[in-house]
C-alpha cells in the first residue's frame, strides 16, 4: 500500500527531529501545552514537511498543519494532514476531522499518560481505550464514504522518560503499522 510507505517516510523524518532536539528544548516544551505546539510548529513538522518535499502550511481548512504538493500550475494539493492535541482522551473530535478529510496520510500527534505496563499509571494508561475508538472512528467513517489512506497516531507521554510510541491504521481501521516506541529520551 504505497499510503503505508508515506506514513513511514513521515515517520523517520519525525523521529531524526526528536533525535535531533534538545533535553533542555524538551523540558521547555513540556511546561505548558503551547510550548509543545510551539516544538511541533516551529521546529518539527517544518523539517518533516522539507524532508518530504511538501510545503508546510498551518491551519488550512481548520487543521493545524496541512503538507501540500505543488503541482504544475503551483496549485497546493494536500498530501498529509496533521493534528496535534494536548490531551489524548479529548482527540477523539480531532480524529473525526481527519477521517473527514481527503488526502493519503492524516496523522494525529497526542500527549497521555499512555503505557499500559504495569504500576506505569494508577489507572493502567489510555492506549488500549484510545486507539479501539480511533480505529472505530476510521473504520465509520471508510463503511459510510470510502477514502483509501492511513492513519497515523503519535503519542508523547512523560513519565520516567519521554518516550513517543506511533502506529497506523489503514482506511478499514485496521492496524498496518504495529505500535511500539519510536523515540526515548532519558530526562526526568
Amino acid at each position: 500500500m504505497p499510503t503505508l510507505s508515506f506514513w513511514r517516510e513521515f515517520l523517520s523524518a519525525f523521529t531524526r527531529g526528536l533525535s535531533a532536539t534538545s533535553g533542555e528544548e524538551f523540558l521547555r516544551a513540556w511546561e505548558s501545552s503551547g510550548n509543545r505546539t510551539a516544538l511541533y510548529e516551529g521546529t518539527l513538522l517544518k523539517s518533516v514537511s522539507e524532508t518530504m518535499g511538501l510545503t508546510f502550511k498551518k491551519e488550512e481548512f481548520k487543521v493545524d498543519y496541512t503538507f501540500c504538493a505543488i503541482d504544475d500550475n503551483g496549485y497546493d494539493v494536500p498530501m498529509v494532514f496533521v493534528e496535534s492535541e494536548n490531551i489524548a482522551t479529548s482527540a477523539h473530535h480531532e480524529m473525526r476531522k481527519l477521517c473527514c478529510l481527503h488526502a493519503p496520510l492524516k496523522v494525529l500527534i497526542v500527549c497521555a499518560e499512555w503505557s499500559d505496563e504495569p504500576d506505569a499509571w494508577k489507572h493502567g494508561g489510555y492506549k488500549n481505550q484510545a486507539l479501539k475508538q480511533w480505529a472505530t472512528q476510521i473504520r465509520a467513517h471508510n463503511k459510510a464514504w470510502p477514502s483509501l489512506s492511513t492513519t497515523g497516531v503519535i503519542v508523547a507521554e512523560w513519565n520516567a522518560s519521554l518516550k513517543y510510541y506511533a502506529t497506523a491504521f489503514d482506511h478499514l481501521g485496521e492496524v498496518v503499522d504495529e505500535h511500539r516506541v519510536i523515540f526515548e529520551h532519558g530526562a526526568s
